[in-house]
């Protein structure tokens, strides 16, 4: 017989992850996306041919990541309860506006200033929020039909 309700795997899951910080997915994300966005040559001389626009593909999912392992860590934070979306859609903003901040800080550290980074930036966070509102909502949906209110 099939457990209903979570899957052994994400009860598993849950536990592992009540021993890690509930900031520090996004701690670590967050400095990693500096080290890459405010270092002047993070990965140093590389001969890789990149297509145009190709940076503009890695902002937009370093700032999807930022944005997603915020919204895990505010979920783990609230124990695995739903969102609403007030608190997705700041969260959302929070990862906007560090996308903006870090464009700002950019020249005093040798790197250039673009608005098409900052909009790259913007659409990454953007995307992660609304696919969380959407998948968190779906889920929620889930429990309800299987009686499980949350």
């Amino acid at each position: 017989m099939e457990k209903s309700g979570k899957s052994i795997g994400v009860k598993r899951l849950h536990v592992a992850l009540r021993r890690v910080p509930h900031w520090l997915l996004s701690v670590v994300c967050l400095g990693v996306i500096l080290w890459l966005t405010l270092s002047p040559d993070p990965l140093g001389d590389t001969d890789m041919e990149w297509f145009e626009g190709a940076d503009k593909v890695v902002h937009g999912l370093m700032f999807f990541g930022l944005t997603l392992c915020m919204l895990v860590d505010a979920k783990r934070w609230r124990d695995w309860r739903r969102m609403k979306l007030p608190l997705v859609g700041g969260i959302t903003i929070v990862g906007l506006l560090i996308g903006m901040g870090i464009e700002f800080v950019q020249p005093l550290c040798g790197r250039s200033f673009e608005f098409r980074d900052m909009g790259a930036d913007a659409f990454g966070a953007v995307v992660a929020g609304a696919l969380w509102v959407l998948m968190d909502g779906a889920l929620t949906e889930e429990d309800k039909i299987e009686g499980k209110q949350n």
